[in-house]
């Protein structure tokens, strides 16, 4: 099943650039195998966070659920369920779409946590009956790092 592909990143060497040293090119791994130390931490934390979020308002995803994340309802592409699981549109080799369960840890390294929770948000505040938040009010809100001049 496909769920989702992130572009593969590929870095042309410029033009006339010279080899790189083998000291450069080490630094460069060495890096590399950090970011991806860092992007399994990040992975790891968003995980716990949304399961405990998810425990939290069991009762509420319960009574309101299964919430349509993404997608129409004739057409859903991410589902949370009253039972705080996940259910996401996939596209099989023959090209047959399905729906399938996911892990928390799937949906948080397809869809992000932010995304997730401004879906969720989105979701719940149509289910209580109120306008939906202005798209970057959080962010103005809080400003952005290094940026004193965001506002709501």
């Amino acid at each position: 099943m496909i769920f989702g592909r992130k572009p593969k990143v590929e870095a042309a060497p410029a033009e006339g650039a010279p080899a790189t040293s083998q000291e450069v090119a080490r630094r460069c791994a060495d890096a590399a195998e950090a970011a991806g130390s860092e992007r399994l931490l990040a992975i790891e934390h968003a995980t716990e966070r949304l399961s405990r979020y998810l425990r939290e308002h069991r009762n509420v995803l319960q009574t309101v659920g299964p919430l349509i994340l993404a997608g129409t309802v004739d057409a859903a592409e991410l589902v949370l369920d009253g039972e705080g699981g996940f259910t996401m549109s996939s596209t099989d080799a023959d090209g047959a779409a399905s729906m399938d369960r996911v892990s928390i840890s799937e949906v948080v390294e397809l869809w992000g946590a932010a995304d997730l929770y401004d879906r969720i948000e989105a979701a719940l505040r149509a289910a209580a009956g109120l306008a939906p938040r202005p798209t970057g009010a959080i962010v103005a809100g809080l400003g952005v790092a290094g940026d004193d001049r965001a506002s709501v």
